[in-house]
């Protein structure tokens, strides 16, 4: 009878500790397959490689330590956050889908962590694969415009805003779940892979869904003389619940353009012959120097 009450107790403050932590530290968990993809001035879309990720949000203040996530395939030896703002990791890159899934297999992965509110054990995220086709909503083909015209681009005007435009997000749908809709993220960095428009993240009022498709880039954002590039990544979500905390997993594909504008460097600014990478997904580019 003791031993009994002690686990319905155990079990109880192991309850108690992780609303506290999903409340006060952990906004939402995520994992990820992603596909990445080169568009080139003329259309033509290539492969680059895909990979497996993780990702612990946290609440504005809050704080989670010692991240890893367990599970089937490589998983088994655990996959580790780093500590700070950023809680996140990403796995070796694979030269298709299949590779990647013989290493990330379908199946149940789970998150631990610790918050100064409680520590997390177990929490099950169940990832969905076809090891015989992709889930990955990809490539995506961008179009550029400008006045209204299609845009070269080698040759943006930078004294005229910039519409991006994509293919239709097909298999894009609202969440049945209520908890988030299928995302589109539409991103532009400079040559140091630096980013300077954002179309929004997760869970932002400003947040772009699957039913978007373009975004404008403010003239004020271009200069002349230099080299930009733009990413758009569609985001398939999966969601759940484990003691309220939401649990996504995404099957994404992100497609890169590099685009060029006319006119004089005033700037003076020194770009490289190939911007630097502005996304891990890159691996056809190099990372800035520090």
């Amino acid at each position: 009878m003791l031993r009994r009450f002690g686990l319905s107790l155990a079990c109880s403050l192991s309850a108690f500790s992780f609303a506290q932590a999903q409340h006060e530290d952990a906004q939402f968990v995520l994992l990820g397959k992603t596909a990445n993809y080169r568009q080139t001035a003329d259309r033509e879309v290539t492969f680059l490689n895909t990979t497996f990720f993780g990702e612990i949000f946290l609440i504005p203040g809050g704080t989670v330590t010692n991240g890893y996530v367990t599970g089937p395939g490589d998983a088994k030896s655990p996959m580790r956050f780093g500590d700070g703002e950023v809680l996140f990791f990403a796995a070796d890159r694979y030269g298709s889908i299949e590779e990647l899934n013989d290493h990330f297999p379908e199946g149940t992965y789970y998150f631990h962590f610790d918050t100064p509110h409680g520590n997390v054990r177990e929490l099950p995220v169940a990832v969905s694969s076809n090891a015989q086709s992709s889930r990955h909503p990809g490539p995506i083909e961008l179009e550029l415009y400008q006045d209204d015209r299609p845009a070269d681009p080698d040759a943006i005007d930078p004294d005229l805003d910039l519409r991006v435009v994509w293919n239709d997000f097909q298999s894009g749908a609202a969440d049945p779940n209520g908890i988030i809709d299928d995302m589109i993220y539409a991103m532009v960095a400079n040559c140091f892979g630096e980013e300077i428009v954002h179309s929004g993240h997760a869970f932002e009022a400003s947040s772009f869904t699957y039913r978007e498709k373009e975004l404008t880039v403010p003239k004020d954002k271009l200069h002349g003389g230099q080299v930009f590039q733009i990413e758009v990544e569609f985001s398939e979500m999966d969601t759940g619940r484990y003691q309220s905390l939401p649990t996504i997993v995404t099957h994404a594909a992100s497609t890169f353009l590099d685009i060029r504008t006319t006119g004089s460097n005033v700037e003076g600014t020194q770009c490289p012959a190939l911007p630097f990478a502005m996304d891990g997904g890159q691996t056809d580019r190099k990372k800035r120097p520090r």
